[in-house]
């Protein structure tokens, strides 16, 4: 079985989940990527150049996430119907960071962020594994590896864009093999990396001594470069090639889609505004995803708020806050070194009620279950979604009347 077999079985049913292990995983090093899509980086690799190799397969969680057998290794069983779209924890609290900066960079409160912190100043951790821009194109999400704990702010903020990404720390198992890392992802990024340290190999063995702590944002859905691009050009009216810098949930909470030009101005595009274009852009693998959190993270984290999409719209809300899922002992040694350093605050708290991002990715996939196309494992074995499906416009219905992109200090919506 070869890359050949990995077309035939993820990239042809449009299952990839441009996660990046593959790249990763591969103990030739001649996987790469064409902007989303994995491909042979020598040009003369056949079939026979990978002999009985599966790594590339094995390791890929877009047509199977390998969900029940990374939590019988993990936890000793797997979820029970309760638990289908949360995983198994053993308590979930309200938290946020307490440094200011931290708190104000976040998207939901920089609990995640400060727990990369946490690993990086007191549990040894000596490279972070976060999703930043790209340096030539700064609108363009891209793998970034941290090593100074304080530099993690720049990284502190949903992202809502695809990107490969696991094959960034490709460079740091050859170059340093003794680094000790921490990595945040979504689902899929866990996912793989769960089956990656399941694997019988050289790169498997080096990701179960060296990848100590594994967090994860809650995930809705993410979105093609092109949906980034087309909020830039169609809402902020700006070309793609002048912006310096993006941030997806900038200002006063929720935030908005901040944009900033080589000319110096910070334009604003509504947040419910891009939730609704982003809609437009997504993958199909995206789409049908059977994960809101993957369940297989140290620990997970959601947005405090249920319904930020609400919140964009009314400027009215929580407080800003995560909700922090914790899975493991890792996880749990994680949240209370951060509490103990004073980077971390965190309480009880209910997780009654619902979840605009999780109610929408359950009537998805829904949908996609009932579809006839492919569609990746869920994590329960033969499990389907019963419910009577909401179509998701009506999940993002758009205010009257549709808000504009507005220049920083411009108008209501500004700086929010």
């Amino acid at each position: 079985m070869t890359f050949q077999q990995l077309e035939k079985d993820v990239l042809a049913p449009e299952l990839c989940t441009v996660c990046g292990a593959c790249e990763l995983a591969c103990p030739a090093g001649v996987i790469g990527f064409d902007e989303l899509q994995p491909v042979l980086t020598v040009a003369s690799w056949t079939a026979a150049d990978c002999g009985e190799c599966t790594d590339c397969l094995d390791v890929c969680p877009g047509a199977d996430p390998g969900t029940p057998a990374a939590e019988k290794r993990l936890f000793g069983r797997t979820r029970t119907p309760d638990e289908r779209w949360t995983g198994v924890f053993e308590e979930v609290v309200a938290g946020h960071a307490l440094d200011p900066v931290v708190y104000e960079a976040s998207a939901s409160g920089g609990s995640l962020t400060a727990l990369l912190q946490t690993a990086m100043r007191v549990l040894g951790v000596t490279a972070v594994l976060s999703m930043g821009r790209d340096a030539g194109q700064p609108w363009r999400a891209a793998p970034a590896v941290v090593r100074d704990p304080g530099e993690l702010v720049e990284t502190a903020q949903s992202t809502y864009q695809l990107a490969p990404y696991l094959g960034a720390l490709r460079r740091i198992m050859t170059e340093e093999p003794d680094a000790r890392v921490a990595m945040s992802g979504v689902a899929c990024h866990i996912q793989a990396m769960r089956k990656l340290q399941a694997m019988d190999t050289e790169i498997g063995r080096w990701a179960r001594e060296k990848v100590v702590l594994l967090v994860e944002p809650a995930c809705s859905s993410s979105t093609r470069p092109e949906g980034t691009a087309a909020v830039i050009r169609e809402r902020a009216r700006v070309p793609v090639e002048s912006v310096v810098r993006l941030r997806y949930r900038e200002g006063e909470y929720p935030g908005n889609i901040g944009i900033r030009t080589r000319d110096g101005v910070d334009h604003q595009v509504q947040f419910w505004q891009a939730v609704r274009d982003f809609a437009g852009n997504k993958t199909h693998r995206c789409l049908s995803c059977g994960d809101w959190m993957s369940g297989l993270a140290d620990v997970s984290v959601s947005d405090g708020d249920p319904n930020i999409f609400a919140a964009s719209v009314s400027g009215e809300g929580q407080a800003k806050h995560g909700r922090v899922f914790i899975r493991t002992r890792a996880g749990a040694e994680a949240v209370a070194a951060g509490r103990e350093r004073g980077l971390l605050t965190h309480e009880p708290v209910d997780l009654a009620g619902l979840n605009l991002g999780l109610e929408r990715k359950r009537n998805r996939r829904a949908t996609y279950e009932r579809s006839g196309r492919p569609v990746p494992l869920g994590p329960i074995p033969g499990h389907r979604e019963e419910l009577e499906i909401v179509p998701d416009e009506r999940w993002i219905a758009a205010p009257e009347p549709q808000g504009e992109a507005v220049r920083a200090g411009d108008g209501e919506g500004a700086g929010r």
